[in-house]
């Protein structure tokens, strides 16, 4: 009896699927396992990069950037792994990334410069982790937390973080305040007219010597303080000072307040603004008839 041709079709489907349906099994299953087992062998990895490096005392900005770009590979890998698996050969995606490769460097333009930008912030060491930084414009101000291979966090004071791409910090002028372990206090206080400026000057260097936490007898950090400024109700006086770095927010404030109580001891007039007023009086007589 002659077969028909939708006997033939089915049959040489049955022998097709009994022939690739084991591979199909196969590849499904080494699919699944890759991608379960993939993301615990990179956690491994990268904890073990971690407490190697951290027993060799390298830069904690260092370890997480070496982190974050072993996690990209890892994932770039495990992606040509998974292509391999379905059964694209890699020679055909590289040749298909070949031939897009001028829009894929177009696209990618932003996130090379991070990159190269991270680099080059880690071998000159321009920020560290803990840093206080700011930029000039103050639109980057905080403490350094982590860099990434294309973006570097920092903790605001007050509490945010603020994700910033590399090249932001590569390419701005940024004031590091902590690389010096010192700080100058640079504070100005006012005082009337009517004070005596030596008094002034005098009960300013009072509060100089009940502020342990200022650098007293060093030559290359001297205190200074000297009348700066003729204000139009007030003298302004100039207010240096040397302390530790982790001292110099707690030391300005507690020399505003015992400043206060100083001048308050000793009778010295913190002035209001003043305006003197000058009034002319006038008398306009028509001695016409």
């Amino acid at each position: 009896m002659n077969k028909t041709f939708f006997e033939k079709m089915l049959e040489n489907l049955l022998v097709n699927l009994e022939h690739y349906l084991p591979i199909l099994a196969g590849k499904v299953v080494a699919f699944i396992v890759i991608c379960l087992i993939w993301p615990k062998l990179t956690r491994l990895l990268l904890k073990s990069l971690d407490k190697a490096m951290t027993l060799k005392n390298n830069d904690p900005l260092l370890i997480s950037f070496l982190k974050s770009l072993i996690k990209t590979i890892m994932y770039i890998i495990l992606a040509f792994i998974l292509i391999g698996i379905i059964g694209i050969r890699a020679t055909s995606l590289v040749t298909i990334l070949g031939t897009a490769g001028v829009a894929v460097g177009l696209a990618l333009q932003g996130s090379l410069t991070n990159l190269a930008s991270g680099i080059l912030i880690l071998f000159f060491k321009q920020v560290s982790k803990g840093d206080v930084i700011s930029s000039l414009d103050k639109s980057i101000e905080g403490t350094v937390q982590s860099i990434h291979i294309l973006y570097t966090t920092i903790k605001q004071p007050n509490g945010p973080l603020i994700i910033v791409p590399n090249s932001q910090i590569a390419n701005a002028s940024i004031i590091n305040y902590s690389k010096n372990p010192f700080r100058r206090l640079d504070l100005i206080y006012s005082a009337s007219y009517d004070v005596p400026m030596e008094k002034v000057i005098s009960v300013l260097h009072q509060v100089i010597e009940n502020e342990p936490r200022i650098i007293k007898d060093d030559p290359e950090k001297p205190v200074t303080i000297s009348l700066s400024k003729h204000n139009a109700s007030s003298l302004d006086y100039m207010f240096r000072a040397w302390v530790k770095k982790e001292d110099y927010v707690a030391t300005m404030l507690d020399c505003n307040i015992n400043v206060k109580k100083f001048f308050d001891k000793n009778g010295i007039e913190i002035p209001y603004n003043k305006l003197d007023l000058y009034m002319k009086n006038s008398l306009n007589i028509d001695n016409r008839k």
